[in-house]
């Protein structure tokens, strides 16, 4: 496959940029309130899967125009909440809709590469749920206002949160934002540890991540990257197996070229160099190790 032309791609509700390594898609629709219309679904899916794949992306930001109202509005309610599903789901039943909100999650989250949420305006729903809780790191804005409304609009809570978010804060403030309908800022005690760091105006949030992203992007192993996020979420539930799954890690790691390089690169007092690229095929006979689950619905009706 030719390396993608991200200014080629055809997206029409953000624009993506590659520079050094750093993939930085910035939503677009600022008149909108960069909305979670079916355009930027679209859009979101199709980076994402070409970041993943594309070797020359090692960390990639997400964040909206500085003049931007709002990071993102939330869910297009437009035509309510039966605009949400297809006819498709109408047809088949309530167990073939799948959430773009949470398809969305899956295809950030499945990223292998280091991915930033810069969060430099507002955020509704699934502007909090879908574009932040999936991401690796998270920048914001001190004034932004993060909204969980969803039991007071009569709706449950979208975007695989209620899988991310207990992971991400323990139950019991998982429980407090989803239950209240909470509005709170980036500095509330429901939300702590959840931001890697908390900027006082918007214009310093997406420099601060960028500054960030270039370094990672200059300085990390793009295989060990992969590796350790696998273990971090892929992992098991007991100390035994997951000693077992990182002595693997490490032997199958330890014998590519990045392992050897970071190893003198420490002797020699220098920043590494590293080379080992997903595509090489280093990781492919060991992962998934994990049991991968189908989300598509069969259809079952002509």
């Amino acid at each position: 496959m030719a390396s993608p032309d991200y200014t080629k791609e055809g997206f029409t509700a953000m624009r993506v940029e590659l520079d050094s390594g750093v993939a930085v898609a910035t939503l677009t629709r600022s008149k909108e309130r960069n909305i979670f219309s079916a355009e930027l679904v679209k859009d979101l899916l199709k980076a994402f899967d070409l970041f993943d794949r594309d070797d020359r992306v090692r960390v990639v930001i997400l964040t909206a125009e500085p003049d931007a109202p709002a990071f993102c509005s939330g869910a297009d309610l437009t035509r309510g909440w039966g605009g949400l599903f297809t006819p498709e789901v109408d047809r088949e039943g309530e167990h073939a809709h799948r959430d773009t909100g949470g398809v969305v999650s899956m295809a950030i989250f499945r990223c292998r590469k280091i991915t930033i949420a810069a969060v430099n305006g507002h955020a509704v729903g699934v502007g909090v749920t879908g574009l932040q809780l999936p991401f690796d790191i998270r920048f914001a804005w001190a004034g932004a206002k993060l909204a969980f409304p969803f039991v007071r609009r009569g709706i449950a809570p979208e975007a695989a949160s209620s899988y991310l978010l207990p992971k991400l804060l323990g139950h019991s403030r998982a429980l407090s934002l989803f239950l209240t309908g909470a509005t709170v800022s980036p500095d509330s005690p429901l939300l702590a540890g959840l931001y890697h760091s908390i900027l006082p105006t918007r214009e310093e949030v997406f420099p601060a991540a960028l500054a960030l992203a270039k370094d990672l992007a200059a300085n990390t192993s793009q295989t060990a990257v992969a590796v350790t996020k696998a273990f971090v979420w892929r992992g098991y539930d007991n100390i035994e197996e997951q000693h077992i799954l990182d002595s693997r890690g490490i032997r199958i790691l330890g014998k590519a070229g990045d392992a050897a390089e970071g190893a003198r690169a420490f002797k020699e007092r220098r920043l590494p160099k590293f080379s080992n690229k997903l595509s090489d095929d280093v990781l492919t006979p060991w992962m998934p190790w994990w049991r991968e689950v189908n989300v598509h619905h069969r259809k079952a009706k002509l």
